[in-house]
């Protein structure tokens, strides 16, 4: 079986000082509405990562098609110089 824990105090992380140490709370011993909390945390949490992925998806693509353009637009630009200079 394994432990379920929630942190006890929240990270503050900064560049100049290291992490501290996290006391650590079996979450057997939370009561249920906290555990309910921590299920809807959990849920949020996943959900906001699943919608960035979305995110991050479409910017790829956008991306992507972006460069296919340019190198279109490019190609199109150097064989009308080509065109010119004959």
């Amino acid at each position: 079986m394994t432990d379920h824990f929630q942190s006890t105090v929240a990270p503050q992380h900064t560049h100049a000082e290291p992490a501290k140490r996290r006391r650590r709370v079996p979450v057997d011993t939370l009561p249920s509405t906290e555990k309910v909390s921590l299920l809807e945390s959990a849920e949020e949490i996943r959900q906001t990562l699943r919608n960035s992925l979305v995110q991050v998806n479409d910017l790829i693509h956008e991306i992507k098609a972006q460069r296919q353009q340019d190198r279109l637009l490019r190609n199109t630009m150097d064989s009308l110089r080509k065109l010119s200079l004959a």
